[in-house]
């Protein structure tokens, strides 16, 4: 199983690559959203976004604002949002899966399947570019 780290724990050796819980965090904002190869949405920038801080924490701005705390899984790419305004259906604080894939100014988020037959998944891909570097504390 691969290692779980927190965002905000970064023991950086010189001259070692970047980790990606060092490269995620800052502001993204949606660039384009696919299912497949083909571009459904044709302005999915107006106002949709996602930040992630050095503090483990996330603010999701998509069709309704989420905010939790997300942790990441380096070696199998795989993001887990825990939402603080979504609960389970025991009110336990919902966890979200996704694949991703990141380059200096690119996001690649796409959700991972559950196996839960009664959950609504979508297939869509979302690409999102880099506005804030680091982490600055937007509204919520």
């Amino acid at each position: 199983m691969g290692v779980l780290i927190a965002a905000g724990a970064h023991a950086q050796e010189k001259g070692a690559p970047d980790k990606k819980i060092e490269t995620i965090l800052g502001t993204w904002k949606v660039q384009k959203i696919l299912s497949g190869k083909t571009e459904v949405a044709k302005n999915p920038t107006s106002g949709q976004w996602i930040e992630f801080r050095n503090d483990g924490k996330y603010v999701n701005q998509s069709t309704s604002l989420d905010s939790g705390s997300f942790r990441l899984n380096e070696n199998h790419s795989t993001l887990y949002l825990e939402s603080q305004a979504n609960k389970g259906p025991n009110g336990e604080p919902k966890i979200e899966e996704w694949s991703i894939a990141l380059s200096n100014d690119g996001l690649t988020m796409q959700r991972k399947e559950t196996g839960d037959k009664n959950s609504h998944r979508d297939k869509m891909k979302y690409v999102y570019v880099r506005i804030e570097q680091g982490s600055k504390n937007l509204s919520n």
